[in-house]
């Protein structure tokens, strides 16, 4: 009896049998969630980098831009300045002058004093002991920075100081001896406040007064004397003058002695109504 052989095993392929179904497809899933997991690092970590740039930028980028507004307020008070010069100076009856106000305000703020005197001249010359002048200044405020404009002179006061950015200055010599007075006052007899807008300053000659003059007789003790929040911009910038001696007293008034004997002394006031219309 003849056997049968079992039939033979035929191979399909060159598939590797020692190795688990589905092994493959579990390797290539590990290598796309950790592909995955990379992206969102990678871009978290950028996000963050700009996220951060961003804001250090925006921050620079406003106080740069604040600076800026500040610098052109300051030479639009400049400007403020040379204006009203022309009618004290050069006899304008009115000027007019724009100044951008943005975020911050302009006020025609409460009056400061200025005051003449000769404690020992006799009361019967023309000069009389005391002349007192009560005058407005014009200040610009944007929270951090005033920029005040008061006769002639233009203040620039921050919290960590100030800086006197123009000078006023009488005009002292031996000859002669003249103070000028810029009063400037409100022409509607008000407060007078503007906010966040753009802002036209008329100033308009009111009257120009001599206060006093006498060119008959020397004098040997002239003070000029401030009294005023801003004390010691005013100290450091009269004590400048060659020929002033200055010390404060009190919180807010400077002294300052004429140190030279004029032979002609003129107060002359300068009366400037001042308008603000937006």
């Amino acid at each position: 009896m003849t056997r049968r052989r079992p039939p033979a095993t035929v191979v399909r392929g060159t598939e590797d049998r020692s190795k688990p179904a589905g092994a493959v497809g579990r390797g290539s899933d590990r290598r796309g969630v950790s592909d995955l997991i990379g992206f969102v690092l990678v871009f978290s970590l950028v996000a963050a980098v700009v996220a951060i740039v961003s804001l250090a930028g925006l921050a620079s980028l406003e106080d740069a831009r604040d600076a800026q507004q500040t610098d052109n307020a300051e030479l639009a008070m400049e400007v403020l300045s040379d204006n009203v010069a022309d009618i004290t100076e050069r006899g304008a009856p009115s000027r007019a002058t724009e100044i951008s106000l943005s975020d911050a305000s302009l006020t025609l703020a409460d009056p400061i004093q200025i005051e003449v005197r000769d404690p020992t001249g006799p009361p019967d010359e023309s000069f009389l002991t005391t002349r007192t002048f009560n005058v407005r200044p014009i200040v610009y405020d944007d929270g951090g920075t005033e920029l005040v404009y008061v006769m002639g002179a233009i203040f620039r006061a921050e919290r960590q100081g100030g800086t006197v950015v123009q000078p006023w200055s009488p005009v002292v010599s031996a000859d002669r001896t003249m103070v000028q007075v810029v009063n400037t006052g409100s022409a509607t007899d008000g407060v007078q406040l503007i906010e966040s807008s753009t802002v036209l300053v008329r100033t308009n000659s009111n009257q120009r007064v001599v206060a006093a003059e006498d060119d008959t007789s020397a004098y040997d003790d002239i003070w000029i004397n401030v009294t005023s929040p801003r004390r010691d911009l005013w100290e450091r910038m009269l004590d400048d003058h060659p020929a002033m001696d200055c010390s404060t007293t009190g919180p807010e008034t400077v002294e300052c002695e004429v140190t030279v004997d004029p032979r002609d002394l003129y107060v002359v006031e300068h009366r400037i109504a001042v308008d603000f219309e937006r």
